[in-house]
């Protein structure tokens, strides 16, 4: 459940803005998620979705918590505003509960449980299929 990926914030050029929308961004920026993190973001999302989380006013709807970090960047021709997303602490610790609260109520199988549970369905009985003469 751990993840960390990053964005930059750019201010985007006014040019850019054809109709003069007032509410044309002034920012605008790409989020760069590592495929090797995907599934730690999408596990973080899955179970903090199974835990208490705060309801937003504003959304009408509960919200999953991700930390943003920000530092200024910038080299000669451009500046932005470099941005690290990762799990909330305390949504995360609640999401790692609620996955190994989920695990003790439901392990996965193993070829061992699997194979005691046949033998016990069977009676321990092993069939063996009748052998044909090839010849």
């Amino acid at each position: 459940m751990d993840f960390k990926f990053k964005a930059k914030l750019f201010k985007n050029d006014p040019a850019q803005n054809v109709n003069n929308n007032p509410k044309y961004p002034k920012y605008g920026g790409t989020i760069e998620m590592p495929l090797s993190k995907l599934q730690d973001f999408v596990e973080y999302l899955h179970w903090a979705a199974k835990t208490e989380l705060k309801y937003d006013d504003y959304l009408k709807d509960h919200v999953v918590p991700v930390k943003i970090s920000g530092w200024n960047g910038g080299n000669d021709n451009r500046t932005w505003v470099d941005l690290c997303f990762e799990p909330g602490y305390k949504t995360k610790v609640a999401a790692q509960e609620a996955k190994e609260a989920s695990q003790l109520a439901s392990p996965e199988p193993t070829a061992d449980s699997s194979a005691a549970n046949l033998a016990q369905a069977t009676a321990g009985t092993v069939v063996e299929p009748p052998k044909a003469d090839l010849f």
